[in-house]
């Protein structure tokens, strides 16, 4: 386990001056991460698993919040707000077998908080964490109508090469740029 990201932390302000925490995903975080899935609309949860699904089942939720920070890490976005927490996003990066220089990344906002820069801001954070990690090129597998997720990878002004097949852009991020 990487101890430097098991124990990230750090916050951003949006460009609305609210506050965001990000911290690494604990296994205690199961129950949430649960119930802000069953928040999210259909397009975003078809945007994120290629499918629409009504739920995330034990071993998905174990998957997503128990993660070693060195072929897997997890960060949360939480919204501050009255002194608490309320999360808005959820940004992970996983190792490619036989591949320990890449690593694929996905990246679910809630609903409400698309479009804040939020995303914007996992990335940046997801990329410093692969850098610490040595990890030289992150991929993506977004649907062609995700245009968010397209934006956003052109938005990091790293080098990326993109290729379109069967409705999916399977996208590669260069990070030593």
């Amino acid at each position: 386990m990487n101890t430097n990201l098991a124990s990230y932390h750090n916050s951003e302000t949006l460009s609305d001056g609210q506050t965001i925490r990000l911290r690494a995903i604990r296994p205690s975080d199961r129950e949430i991460l649960r119930e802000e899935f069953l928040k999210l609309s259909k397009a975003t949860v078809r945007d994120r698993f290629f499918s629409v699904k009504m739920d995330l089942t034990p071993k998905e939720l174990t998957y997503f919040t128990e993660v070693d920070f060195n072929h897997h890490v997890a960060l949360v976005a939480e919204l501050e707000s009255d002194a608490t927490y309320e999360p808005v996003a959820v940004g992970r990066l996983v190792r490619k077998s036989g591949q320990p220089d890449h690593c694929e990344i996905a990246i679910t906002v809630t609903d409400a908080m698309q479009g804040h820069g939020i995303g914007r801001i996992l990335l940046n954070h997801l990329i410093d964490c692969a850098r610490q990690l040595g990890v030289r090129h992150m991929d993506a597998s977004v649907m062609a109508g995700n245009t968010r997720m397209m934006k956003l990878i052109r938005r990091s002004g790293l080098p990326f090469k993109s290729h379109l097949q069967d409705g999916i852009n399977t996208i590669s991020v260069s990070l030593h740029a």
